[in-house]
């Protein structure tokens, strides 16, 4: 009897740590699903506890099998809340529809009814009953109650499942919650066997169990991870152009950003940490977190007093119910831009001047004919820088950002353009469409960044191994575009084999790694009739069936692929 008030402390004190993991989960139950999933279980293990405090306290037998009775009320929702989590820890953008929450709220519904029709059947607990060593009053269970027992561990199973799958197959950055949140469900399982068993002197400590298991979940994932599940639509945000793009939630904290942001972020600021995930916008650059969307030109300064002009362009995110999830930001440096249109403009009132004085000039022909020579020259002289810029500026916009290649848009019109001079010169030609074999796996394994490499060295190896008439473009993603003016079909699957074994022979240097390159391509004709879309769509066809083929080969588009194409 001497151990009862120690019993009941315990539990009491379990009671209050649940009801406030409870609350502090429902206050942030829109930052992510799991939070909400946390704060129901957390609820119906403080209703637990604080039931089991009053059994501990009962004073007979009957007062303690009706508070018992009175307990599983909370009882029933504890594994349908661990399974939510579960589901939505390993999916941040899993949330309960109605139909799962009708088919969770059924056992909980028949727990309640046997519980309060028991005294009628004893089917749940039996009309004897027990006392353990503490002096507390336990009833002898029944058939029901082991079909709720065996319910309830299959939710934990399934649970336990899905986490185990993900922290095996999950990304790196996630398996540590994965594990702490498997390490904190082992400790109710652990209490409720011990106390089935008869191991331990003293019974119900499974609720205890239980909000230790809180606690290890609220830590691990409000206190560490939460950044990483609030539902993002990544793939919208990282298909934009390679501008530097950062998500953000509604508090400012940095969800995720890409290499290009990681890249301008260190050169504005040095010494920020290797992780920048989970930190607040002002306390990585100083500044605030936006306030409204829309589009606006800042300027900033980094460590050594250098400026930078920057486009900044800021969208609201959305979670799947509408509502404001936080903040994507994608950002352009204009420095070098900015610089131009200023010189621009500057060129642009010396020559205003300029026309000036050649009026001046002109009424004192006479006397001022050398000043207007000179004068004269510098026009001509600064129109020809103009010129240049211009130049330079038409070359970058054909120009892809990463590869230097040439871009989609300037592939098609140099594309339509050696379409019509081979159909009015009655010549061959030929195109081919290259995929870099398993890229998808690079990025995944060594990051954005290697993948960026891969990008670059690939171009490189391509743009080294053709002809100067022919022409190279990157068409998008991992994609490239050559084309083959006066070349047949069978002469452009040739070339583009010789290409495909050089680059596999020449290992591409990617973040500090080492990796072997390799390509499908798909090669199409020129048909008379068809349009540069119709010998794209034909490449592509081919394409595929070198990746279905086993990748790394080259296909043909024709009535007879088989016979033209060739494995590595």
């Amino acid at each position: 009897m001497s151990g009862r008030p120690v019993l009941v402390v315990v539990f009491v004190l379990s009671a209050v740590v649940a009801a406030v993991v409870a609350a502090t989960g429902w206050r942030r139950r829109r930052s992510a699903s799991a939070v909400g999933a946390l704060a129901f279980l957390a609820a119906g293990i403080a209703g637990w506890c604080l039931a089991d405090a009053f059994v501990a306290l009962a004073a007979d037998a009957g007062s303690a099998r009706i508070l018992q009775s009175v307990k599983f009320l909370a009882v029933g929702l504890v594994p349908a809340g661990l399974f939510c989590l579960a589901l939505a820890v390993v999916d941040r953008r899993w949330r309960p529809g109605r139909r799962v929450v009708v088919l969770l709220g059924i056992e909980p519904v028949l727990l309640v009814a046997s519980v309060v029709t028991n005294p009628w059947h004893h089917a749940f607990f039996l009309a004897t009953g027990t006392v353990d060593p503490q002096g507390v009053h336990t009833p002898e269970v029944g058939p029901l109650f082991w079909a709720h027992t065996g319910y309830s561990y299959l939710l934990l199973a399934v649970a336990v499942a899905r986490l185990v799958q993900a922290w095996v197959k999950g990304p790196p950055a996630q398996r540590g919650l994965y594990a702490a949140i498997l390490a904190g469900a082992l400790a109710p399982i652990a209490a409720n066997v011990a106390s089935l068993a008869g191991w331990v002197p003293v019974t119900g400590l499974t609720s205890v169990g239980f909000c230790v298991t809180a606690v290890i979940i609220y830590w691990a994932l409000v206190r560490r991870s939460l950044p990483e599940l609030v539902p993002v639509a990544r793939e919208r945000v990282f298909d934009m152009i390679g501008d530097a793009v950062v998500t953000m939630d509604a508090a400012g904290r940095i969800l995720d950003l890409n290499a290009a942001a990681e890249r301008m972020l260190c050169q504005l600021r040095s010494g920020l940490p290797d992780r920048l995930v989970g930190r607040s916008l002002t306390e990585v650059l100083g500044g605030p977190p936006p306030e409204q969307s829309g589009e606006t030109e800042l300027t900033l300064t980094d460590d050594a007093g250098r400026a930078f002009d920057l486009n900044v362009h800021t969208s609201v995110l959305y979670d799947s119910r509408g509502g404001p999830a936080g903040w994507a930001v994608v950002t352009r440096d204009v420095t070098a831009l900015n610089r131009q249109r200023r010189e621009l403009e500057q060129a642009n009132t010396r020559l205003h001047d300029k026309q000036g004085e050649l009026e001046r000039v002109n009424a004192h022909l006479r006397e001022q004919q050398e000043e207007l020579e000179r004068g004269n020259a510098r026009l001509c002289e600064q129109l020809r820088t103009i010129e240049v810029l211009r130049a330079d500026l038409a070359e970058q916009a054909a120009r892809d950002a990463l590869t230097g290649l040439h871009n989609r848009r300037h592939l098609m019109e140099e594309l339509r353009r050696a379409m019509a001079a081979a159909i009015a010169g009655d010549q061959p030609l030929s195109l081919a469409l290259l995929d870099i074999d398993h890229f998808k796996q690079v990025n995944d394994r060594y990051g954005h960044r290697a993948g960026d490499e891969v990008l670059i060295g690939f171009a490189g190896l391509l743009g080294g191994g053709v002809r100067h008439s022919d022409i190279v473009a990157r068409h998008g993603g991992e994609e490239f575009v050559v084309v083959f003016p006066g070349a047949t079909a069978e002469q452009a699957r040739a070339r583009v084999d010789a290409l495909r074994e050089r680059i596999a022979g020449e290992p591409v240097q990617a973040d500090g790694h080492t990796l072997s390159v390799t390509f499908s391509a798909g090669v199409a004709a020129l048909v008379p009739g068809h349009s540069a879309d119709d010998l794209l769509h034909a490449a592509d066809e081919a394409l595929y069936a070198a990746k279905r083929a086993g990748r790394n080969r080259v296909h043909v588009a024709g009535p007879r692929p088989e016979a033209s194409d060739t494995a590595a």
